[in-house]
Protein backbone atom coordinates (compact mmCIF):
# COMPACT_ATOMS: atom_id res chain seq x y z
CA UNK A 1 0.00 0.00 0.00
CA UNK A 2 1.37 2.96 -0.70
CA UNK A 3 1.74 5.53 2.09
CA UNK A 4 -0.52 9.13 1.14
CA UNK A 5 1.62 12.46 2.89
CA UNK A 6 -0.16 15.53 3.01
CA UNK A 7 1.99 18.83 2.46
CA UNK A 8 0.44 21.53 3.80
CA UNK A 9 1.71 25.57 3.60
CA UNK A 10 0.78 29.20 4.86
CA UNK A 11 2.24 31.94 2.39
CA UNK A 12 1.80 35.34 2.51
CA UNK A 13 4.09 36.25 -1.04
CA UNK A 14 4.19 32.51 -2.95
CA UNK A 15 7.46 31.92 -1.81
CA UNK A 16 7.00 29.23 0.94
CA UNK A 17 4.19 27.79 -1.30
CA UNK A 18 6.77 27.20 -3.62
CA UNK A 19 8.87 25.20 -1.58
CA UNK A 20 6.16 23.49 -0.45
CA UNK A 21 5.28 22.11 -4.26
CA UNK A 22 9.34 21.01 -4.60
CA UNK A 23 8.96 19.11 -1.11
CA UNK A 24 5.51 17.60 -2.53
CA UNK A 25 7.50 17.12 -5.92
CA UNK A 26 10.27 15.51 -3.98
CA UNK A 27 8.44 13.08 -2.26
CA UNK A 28 5.85 12.35 -5.07
CA UNK A 29 9.15 11.25 -7.00
CA UNK A 30 10.01 8.93 -4.01
CA UNK A 31 7.04 6.99 -5.32
CA UNK A 32 4.35 8.35 -2.49
CA UNK A 33 0.87 9.99 -3.13
CA UNK A 34 0.81 13.19 -2.35
CA UNK A 35 -1.70 16.17 -2.13
CA UNK A 36 0.41 19.94 -1.49
CA UNK A 37 -2.17 22.62 -0.11
CA UNK A 38 -2.97 25.79 1.54
CA UNK A 39 -3.07 25.00 5.66
CA UNK A 40 -6.39 27.13 5.21
CA UNK A 41 -7.79 24.37 2.62
CA UNK A 42 -7.23 21.03 4.81
CA UNK A 43 -10.22 19.55 6.47
CA UNK A 44 -9.00 16.37 7.51
CA UNK A 45 -5.48 14.84 8.30
CA UNK A 46 -6.71 11.06 8.94
CA UNK A 47 -6.46 9.81 5.18
CA UNK A 48 -2.67 10.65 5.47
CA UNK A 49 -0.44 8.31 7.03
CA UNK A 50 2.32 11.69 7.91
CA UNK A 51 2.17 15.21 7.32
CA UNK A 52 4.89 18.30 6.45
CA UNK A 53 3.38 21.60 7.70
CA UNK A 54 4.96 24.71 6.74
CA UNK A 55 4.91 28.50 6.93
CA UNK A 56 7.53 31.83 6.72
CA UNK A 57 8.72 33.53 9.38
CA UNK A 58 6.87 36.97 10.46
CA UNK A 59 8.08 39.08 13.13
CA UNK A 60 9.94 35.71 14.47
CA UNK A 61 6.80 33.73 14.48
CA UNK A 62 4.79 31.19 11.92
CA UNK A 63 1.83 32.72 10.36
CA UNK A 64 -1.58 32.74 12.82
CA UNK A 65 -3.18 30.00 10.00
CA UNK A 66 -0.51 27.72 10.16
CA UNK A 67 -0.26 27.52 13.90
CA UNK A 68 -4.35 27.01 13.85
CA UNK A 69 -3.74 24.43 11.42
CA UNK A 70 -1.72 22.73 14.80
CA UNK A 71 -4.35 23.97 17.20
CA UNK A 72 -7.54 22.28 15.14
CA UNK A 73 -5.96 19.14 14.54
CA UNK A 74 -3.58 17.96 17.47
CA UNK A 75 -5.11 15.29 18.10
CA UNK A 76 -4.32 13.76 14.82
CA UNK A 77 -1.09 15.08 14.43
CA UNK A 78 0.06 13.87 17.53
CA UNK A 79 -0.96 10.25 16.25
CA UNK A 80 1.30 10.29 12.78
CA UNK A 81 4.54 11.21 11.94
CA UNK A 82 5.03 15.39 11.53
CA UNK A 83 7.59 16.84 9.74
CA UNK A 84 7.67 20.73 9.90
CA UNK A 85 9.33 23.93 8.31
CA UNK A 86 10.14 27.38 8.14
CA UNK A 87 10.84 29.96 6.27
CA UNK A 88 12.47 33.36 6.36
CA UNK A 89 14.66 35.57 4.23
CA UNK A 90 17.05 36.11 7.02
CA UNK A 91 18.03 32.89 6.94
CA UNK A 92 19.86 33.66 4.03
CA UNK A 93 22.79 34.18 6.51
CA UNK A 94 23.80 31.19 8.10
CA UNK A 95 24.73 32.63 11.93
CA UNK A 96 23.89 30.25 14.87
CA UNK A 97 22.02 33.41 15.97
CA UNK A 98 19.52 33.26 12.89
CA UNK A 99 19.57 29.47 13.33
CA UNK A 100 18.25 29.89 16.26
CA UNK A 101 16.07 32.16 16.10
CA UNK A 102 14.67 30.22 13.39
CA UNK A 103 14.17 27.60 15.56
CA UNK A 104 12.31 29.33 17.89
CA UNK A 105 9.60 30.32 15.44
CA UNK A 106 7.82 26.97 15.90
CA UNK A 107 7.69 27.58 19.64
CA UNK A 108 4.19 28.39 19.33
CA UNK A 109 3.58 24.98 16.75
CA UNK A 110 5.10 22.84 19.36
CA UNK A 111 2.68 23.93 22.10
CA UNK A 112 -0.05 21.54 20.07
CA UNK A 113 2.11 18.99 17.93
CA UNK A 114 5.32 17.79 18.12
CA UNK A 115 7.10 17.15 15.09
CA UNK A 116 9.77 14.56 14.27
CA UNK A 117 12.05 16.84 12.43
CA UNK A 118 12.33 20.25 11.49
CA UNK A 119 13.57 21.94 8.58
CA UNK A 120 14.57 25.39 8.25
CA UNK A 121 15.34 27.47 4.78
CA UNK A 122 16.21 30.47 3.43
CA UNK A 123 13.44 32.62 1.49
CA UNK A 124 12.72 35.11 -1.15
CA UNK A 125 12.03 38.88 -0.56
CA UNK A 126 10.64 40.35 -3.59
CA UNK A 127 8.85 44.05 -2.77
CA UNK A 128 6.40 43.53 -5.55
CA UNK A 129 3.10 43.05 -4.23
CA UNK A 130 4.05 43.87 -0.61
CA UNK A 131 1.90 45.07 2.14
CA UNK A 132 3.28 48.42 2.99
CA UNK A 133 3.42 47.16 6.67
CA UNK A 134 5.87 44.07 5.34
CA UNK A 135 7.64 46.21 3.24
CA UNK A 136 8.23 48.45 6.39
CA UNK A 137 9.41 45.92 8.51
CA UNK A 138 12.06 44.47 5.44
CA UNK A 139 13.40 48.01 5.44
CA UNK A 140 14.03 48.38 8.55
CA UNK A 141 15.96 45.33 8.78
CA UNK A 142 18.04 47.00 6.04
CA UNK A 143 17.01 43.79 3.52
CA UNK A 144 17.46 44.09 -0.07
CA UNK A 145 15.74 42.34 -2.45
CA UNK A 146 16.55 38.91 -3.87
CA UNK A 147 16.00 34.67 -3.35
CA UNK A 148 17.93 33.12 -0.84
CA UNK A 149 16.50 29.94 -1.22
CA UNK A 150 18.74 26.93 -1.61
CA UNK A 151 17.05 24.74 -4.04
CA UNK A 152 19.48 21.78 -3.55
CA UNK A 153 18.70 22.07 0.31
CA UNK A 154 15.73 21.52 0.11
CA UNK A 155 15.26 18.81 -2.23
CA UNK A 156 18.05 16.87 0.14
CA UNK A 157 15.21 17.72 3.19
CA UNK A 158 12.53 16.43 1.30
CA UNK A 159 13.72 13.50 0.24
CA UNK A 160 15.06 12.21 3.15
CA UNK A 161 11.51 12.87 4.66
CA UNK A 162 9.41 9.81 4.15
CA UNK A 163 12.50 8.00 5.73
CA UNK A 164 12.90 9.74 9.12
CA UNK A 165 9.35 9.49 9.11
CA UNK A 166 8.27 6.22 8.66
CA UNK A 167 11.16 5.09 10.64
CA UNK A 168 10.20 7.02 13.70
CA UNK A 169 6.56 5.81 13.20
CA UNK A 170 7.46 2.10 13.50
Amino acid sequence: MIERILVAYASRYGSTEEIAQVIADEIRDLGYEVDCMNVMEVEDVTPYAAVVAGSPIYMGKWLPEAVDLAKHFRVELNERPLAAFAVGYSMKEESDLIKKSARASMNELRMYVHPQTEGTFAGKFDPEGMSKADLQIMKMARATPGDARDWTAIRKWARALPSVLFTLKE
